[in-house]
Order: C-alpha cells, then sequence, then structure tokens
C-alpha cells in the first residue's frame, strides 16, 4: 500500500499542476478568486502549476528506493499538513470554512496520510 499511496499522492500534486498550467482562469473559481489578468494566471501557473508538478516529481523520484525517501516524504506529508492546517486557522479567524476549502482540507489531510504512510 506504501507505493499506492504515493502514487496516489503523486497524482493527486500532477492533476493540480496540470489543471493550473492548461486552465488557470477555472482553477479557483470554486474559492471565488478570478484570474481576469496575464499576472494572475501566471501566478496561478507557478504556484498551482509549477509547485505541484515539482511535487509529484519528488514523489515519483521516491518510488525508485533513494535513501533521500524519508526526508523528501517526510517534508512533503508536513508540507501537505501544514496547507490544512492553514485552511483550519482561517476557518477559525473567519467563523467559516466553505464548501470548498472543506473538501481540500479533506483532500490534503488524506494526501498527508498517504505520503507520511510510506515513511
Amino acid at each position: 500500500m506504501t507505493g499506492a499511496g504515493i502514487i496516489a499522492a503523486a497524482l493527486f500534486y500532477a492533476l493540480i499542476g496540470l489543471a493550473a498550467l492548461l486552465r488557470p482562469e477555472r482553477l479557483l473559481e470554486g474559492f471565488g478568486i478570478l484570474a481576469e489578468s496575464p499576472d494572475s494566471r501566471n501566478e496561478i501557473r507557478a504556484v498551482y502549476g509549477g509547485f505541484p508538478l515539482a511535487v509529484a516529481g519528488l514523489l515519483a523520484f521516491c518510488l525508485t528506493g533513494t535513501p533521500l525517501s524519508g526526508g523528501i516524504l517526510f517534508a512533503l506529508a508536513l508540507a501537505s499538513a501544514g496547507m490544512a492546517a492553514g485552511r483550519l486557522v482561517s476557518a477559525v479567524i473567519d467563523r467559516k470554512l466553505g464548501r470548498y476549502p472543506a473538501i481540500f482540507t479533506a483532500l490534503e489531510l488524506i494526501v498527508a496520510g498517504l505520503i507520511a504512510g510510506g515513511i
């Protein structure tokens, strides 16, 4: 299951990354964020495109059995959990957790667990 969990996490990040690169104007619509300018689309492609694709690449690299896997997986599990924690802090401050943030909080926690399972 360890390899399958890492593959699932890599696919999660790869899909977000590809969606951001190909359709940045649509990626954050569910959060009420419109990408109407070239600069906003550039930001989405960089942060939601390039970074998740790099994460997916690192997860795939860990499947090779490299001695670096433990550290990489620890860092990526913590980063994934950190996104969920940031959403929860925001929900406490704003006293609201919308539908899309709730869905992504759950997904990020699941992905963090999948990655941590590979350590």
